[in-house]
C-alpha cells in the first residue's frame, strides 16, 4: 500500500443506493493508495442508504441534501473537497484496488492533463458484459501508440464520441475543477459528458488502457432499463450538443453544428431499426420528439414514416422503384 503522496477526494453521489453502497465503499477502502478523503453526498434518499453509510462513522464524510440530481450532488462534494485530486465514483460502481495508485502514476507523467481516465468493464448480476468503458476511437489510438497511454488535445473527438462511459473512470486535478467550475444540474442532461467536454476544451486529456473500473448495469439506474436507455441517452446527448453549439468558441461552432446534424441522422436510423426489430411504440415516440428538434432534417421524417410501413409493403415499394429504374435504363440504352 502506498504511503503519503497526493490527497485524493473521492466524491460519491448517492440516491436510494442501499443495495450497492457498502460494496462500493469497500472497493474504495481497499485502494492501494491510502491517502484519501471519502465524501458521500446523499441526494435525498428515502431508503436505508444513510444508515448503511453512517455505520462507517469517521471513514466517510456524510453530507445530506434535498433531492436535486446527480450534478448538484457532485457539486456539493466538490465544494467540500480538500484533496489535490478529485475522483468521482457512482454509488453502484466498483474500483479495482490499484485504481487510484495507477491513475496517480499516469498523472505524474502527464502533469498538464485536465483529467486521467482508465478503462473498465460492464457487469450485471455478477456476469461481465463484453466491451470496454473507453470509446472505440480511444481504444484504436491506444492500440496504435503502443505505450498504453494516450494524451493530447481531443475536444473534437470527444464531441463526436464521449471518450469515457462513466465519471468513475476519471481522476481530475483539483485546480482543473476550480477552473472548469460546477457541473450542470439539469435532471435530464448529460452532465458528465458536458464536464468532460468543458475540460477537453481547455486542457489536454489522458486515457490509459488499464481496466480498473467495474460499471454496474441495472434497471434502477437513472437512465432506466436496457430497452429504453438508448433513447434516454439520445435526448440527453442532443440537448448537450445544442448547448455546446450555442456556447462553444466561434471557431468550433461549425464543427459542433455538423456533429449535431450527424448525430440526429444516426439516432434516426437507430430508432428506425429499433422499431423494426424491437419496440415500435418506443421508437416512434422518440422519432416524433426528434422531428420536433430537427424539422428540416429529411432523414428523421423518412425514418418515422418508414416505421409505420410493414416490411413487406416496403419491400414491394423498393422493388417497384428498382424495377422502374431498370426499365428507364433499358429505354435510354
Amino acid at each position: 500500500m502506498s504511503q503519503g503522496g497526493p490527497l485524493v477526494s473521492v466524491i460519491i453521489p448517492a440516491y436510494n443506493a442501499e443495495r450497492y453502497i457498502e460494496e462500493t465503499l469497500e472497493s474504495v477502502f481497499k485502494q492501494t493508495h491510502d491517502r484519501l478523503e471519502v465524501i458521500l453526498v446523499d441526494d435525498g434518499s428515502t431508503d436505508g442508504t444513510g444508515a448503511r453509510v453512517r455505520a462507517y462513522r469517521d471513514r466517510v464524510r456524510y453530507i445530506q441534501q434535498a433531492n436535486a440530481g446527480v450534478g448538484a450532488a457532485r457539486n456539493r462534494g466538490l465544494d467540500a473537497a480538500a484533496g489535490d485530486y478529485i475522483a468521482f465514483l457512482d454509488a453502484d460502481d466498483l474500483w479495482r484496488p490499484e485504481r487510484l495508485e495507477v491513475a496517480l502514476e499516469v498523472a505524474s507523467r502527464h502533469p498538464a492533463s485536465g483529467f486521467i481516465a482508465c478503462d473498465g468493464e460492464r457487469f450485471s448480476e455478477g456476469a461481465v458484459r463484453p466491451g470496454h468503458l473507453l470509446s472505440r476511437w480511444v481504444l484504436s489510438r491506444l492500440a496504435a501508440c503502443g505505450s498504453g497511454e494516450l494524451s493530447g488535445r481531443f475536444y473534437r473527438e470527444s464531441l463526436r464520441s464521449n471518450p469515457i462511459a462513466s465519471p468513475s473512470q476519471m481522476l481530475i486535478p483539483r485546480s482543473v475543477t476550480r477552473e472548469t467550475g460546477p457541473m450542470i444540474t439539469g435532471r435530464h442532461d448529460a452532465e458528465d459528458w458536458d464536464y468532460t467536454l468543458r475540460i477537453a476544451l481547455r486542457y489536454p486529456i489522458t486515457m490509459h488502457r488499464h481496466s480498473l473500473v467495474r460499471y454496474r448495469l441495472h434497471d434502477e439506474s437513472r437512465s432506466g432499463g436496457q430497452s429504453r436507455r438508448q433513447f434516454v441517452w439520445a435526448v440527453w446527448d442532443l440537448r448537450l450538443l445544442r448547448r455546446h453549439e450555442a456556447n462553444c468558441p466561434p471557431e468550433e461552432r461549425a464543427f459542433v453544428r455538423r456533429t449535431r446534424r450527424d448525430t440526429v441522422r444516426a439516432y434516426a436510423y437507430e430508432a428506425y431499426c429499433h422499431a423494426r426489430r424491437h419496440d415500435a411504440r418506443v421508437a416512434r415516440r422518440f422519432l416524433w420528439w426528434l422531428l420536433r428538434q430537427a424539422p428540416a432534417e429529411p432523414r428523421v421524417a423518412t425514418a418515422l414514416l418508414g416505421s409505420y410501413v410493414s416490411e413487406r409493403a416496403l419491400d414491394r415499394v423498393l422493388g417497384a422503384v428498382r424495377g422502374a429504374g431498370a426499365t428507364l435504363r433499358r429505354a435510354r440504352g
